[in-house]
């Protein structure tokens, strides 16, 4: 259920086993990882119209938009006044509206929260997750999409849906099912699984809701501030939690894309041998041709830091981490 609150207040589809997972990235290419591919993502679309429009979405959701212009593209939290996450997205800036990219499974509940304290304002939330569809063009490197713009977070409109350029230098393909059906046709490029589209997304180190967003975790151990979250814009739901964190405290744990040569599976405990009485547990893993990859959250030492050498043990076993996650990307309002 999502927590609403007044403007006015301030404040897998593929089911595999691993043993299939593992045969199945055996080939010589895997779509995404190695090859262009395109993979068609469920997703909810909240669309939010009215003259009001950016002012309340600025109130509400973690990210400035205020003063948002057509093309614009920005990741958003919409949080509870303790500062849980209710909702994740990606809000796309349209010249009469703004498009709200959540989970699908979530999108008729932001819609209805949004819809339901617009006061005297000029707002209005509905959602068009049934007429409209996403698809995701990734791969090494810059992708192919016609009429994309090079820079990150932009949104190019094209007929009846838009082209979305993505931080990660994919595509994303947003827009009415049919719209999206000829463009992915236009583009001839092989169709990755949802196993595919699991190692990619870990790997690039991108959180998802029910498995690294879910209750009880906070925006600043899951590296979602530098993406979602302007540090500087005016009072939301859940403001003061994140201000306090980010002042005041350190997370116990950071979240880090990992990797071993066995498998890993969800729940894992994480230990860092050099932080005894610590642990972190995996909250994705998938397979890949020369490895397993993991999104898990790490133990860090009273620096914040993650190990100097890397070594963590998952389950007993030796692991590396790879990155932590949104490390080097910049912070809005920082």
């Amino acid at each position: 259920m999502l927590w609403t609150t007044p403007f006015l207040l301030c404040r897998q589809d593929d089911t595999a086993s691993p043993a299939r997972q593992v045969r199945r990235h055996t080939g010589p290419m895997t779509p995404l990882l190695d090859t262009a591919a395109i993979f068609r993502r469920p997703a909810g679309v909240v669309r939010v119209s009215g003259h009001d429009r950016l002012a309340y979405l600025h109130s509400l959701l973690s990210q400035q938009l205020e003063d948002a212009r057509p093309g614009a593209v920005a990741d958003f939290l919409y949080l509870d006044a303790k500062g849980n996450p209710q909702a994740v997205g990606r809000a796309v800036v349209r010249a009469g509206d703004v498009l709200l990219v959540t989970p699908a499974e979530v999108a008729a509940e932001l819609a209805a929260a949004l819809d339901r304290f617009t006061f005297l304002l000029d707002a209005a939330a509905e959602s068009l997750s049934d007429a409209w569809a996403l698809a995701s063009v990734r791969g090494p490197g810059e992708v192919p999409a016609p009429g994309a713009r090079r820079e990150a977070m932009t949104a190019v409109p094209h007929g009846a849906g838009l082209v979305v350029r993505d931080r990660s230098a994919g595509v994303d393909l947003l827009g009415e099912k049919d719209w999206v059906d000829e463009r992915v046709a236009d583009l001839d490029l092989p169709e990755a699984s949802a196993a595919d589209w699991e190692a990619w997304r870990i790997g690039a180190g991108e959180q998802v809701w029910g498995a690294e967003i879910a209750p009880g975790r906070r925006a600043q151990e899951l590296g979602l501030l530098p993406t979602h979250v302007h540090l500087r814009k005016g009072c939301y739901p859940g403001q003061e939690s994140i201000a306090k964190v980010h002042n005041l405290g350190r997370p116990r744990r950071a979240l880090a894309v990992i990797e071993r040569a066995e498998p890993m599976a969800v729940g894992d405990p994480v230990d860092v041998p050099a932080l005894p009485g610590k642990h972190g547990e995996v909250t994705s893993a998938a397979a890949t041709r020369d490895a397993w990859v993991a999104l898990a959250l790490v133990p860090v030492g009273p620096d914040g830091a993650l190990p100097d050498d890397g070594a963590v043990q998952v389950g007993g076993t030796p692991a590396r981490v790879r990155r932590r996650v949104a490390e080097g990307v910049p912070q809005p309002g920082a």
